[in-house]
């Protein structure tokens, strides 16, 4: 059986989404949150794959995520298409927090000062796994 990268990045986003729901259910946000961004992350490396755009092994590739909706709009989803700027925004709001949640042992954060970024933030990095999928689907 031929191994299909983008199906299985997906499959692993989608493990990184179970574990920031368990994390979030003990109150651990910051793994919770830490979970959402690499979800997220992985996902649209998923999508990328499938589009035949290389990615570097770096968290930010939101650069190559406007060049995916800039070059393939066409072979894309109506629906991924028209939730560009929530997919964009997410994705750079959860890299912002993503280094802070995961060193909390050596900072200031209290975990439980993240529940509110981590319930905002986790409903719609479930809608864009959802929608990554789909986009790989097409």
């Amino acid at each position: 059986m031929e191994r299909n990268e983008a199906a299985d990045a997906l499959e692993d986003a989608r493990r990184w989404f179970d574990v920031s729901i368990l994390a979030g259910e003990h109150g651990d946000y910051n793994i919770g949150l830490y979970s959402l961004e690499m979800s997220v992350e992985i996902a649209l490396k998923g999508v990328l794959t499938k589009f035949g755009i290389a990615y570097p092994k770096v968290h930010d590739i939101i650069p190559l995520i406007v060049k995916l909706f800039d070059e393939k709009n066409g072979k894309l989803p109506n629906e991924f298409v028209e939730n560009e700027n929530l997919i964009i925004d997410t994705f750079r709001e959860l890299l912002k927090r993503r280094g802070p949640a995961g060193y909390t042992f050596n900072s200031n954060i209290k975990i439980a000062d993240l529940k509110g970024d981590f319930n905002t933030y986790s409903k719609a990095a479930e809608k864009i796994i959802k929608l990554c999928l789909k986009a790989i689907e097409n």
